[in-house]
């Protein structure tokens, strides 16, 4: 018994060596999220922009890229409160030009996205005051929610 129990100690050595110096593959992910960094007063609130701001955010996860040359804009869009219901206000282009990158892996990156009247009447919706939230894609044709936001006159 003590020999067949060397014997398979031996037959196994190289199986735990090799897992030993390789070791396990550990991958970390972080949850897709989306942050606004406006904030009032040092404290976190809930984001108020007026109808000419940049809406800035940091955002996490594998999100598809407009593909334009050096923009590194994500393909987003927003939906707007109306009632109980979150409806598409402008929803996210899926359309990517072939100039740049079609996707990134992003960690809290931080973009500026000017939803101001001047940039949405080919969409034929003005930017108008309201509660709306920023909806990114991701790869896999997946939606990313951010949280809501508030929109005011100037």
């Amino acid at each position: 018994m003590h020999a067949s129990f060397l014997l398979l100690i031996l037959l196994l050595a190289p199986a735990l060596v090799a897992q030993s110096v390789d070791g396990p593959v550990l991958e970390a992910r972080l949850e897709p999220s989306i942050s606004h960094r406006h904030t009032r007063s040092g404290r976190t609130s809930t984001p108020l922009y007026t109808l000419t701001d940049t809406i800035v955010v940091q955002v996490t996860g594998y999100v598809m890229l407009d593909g334009g040359c050096g923009s590194g804009t994500p393909l987003y869009g927003f939906q707007r409160k109306e009632g109980d219901a979150w409806v598409d206000y402008l929803p996210p282009c899926n359309v990517q030009l072939c100039c740049g990158m079609p996707s990134a892996e992003w960690v809290q990156h931080t973009v500026g996205l000017v939803p101001a009247r001047v940039a949405l009447p080919a969409y034929g919706k003005p930017w108008i005051p309201g509660e709306f939230r920023l909806v990114v894609l991701l790869v896999g044709d997946k939606e990313l929610v951010g949280p809501p936001f508030t929109v005011v006159e100037p």
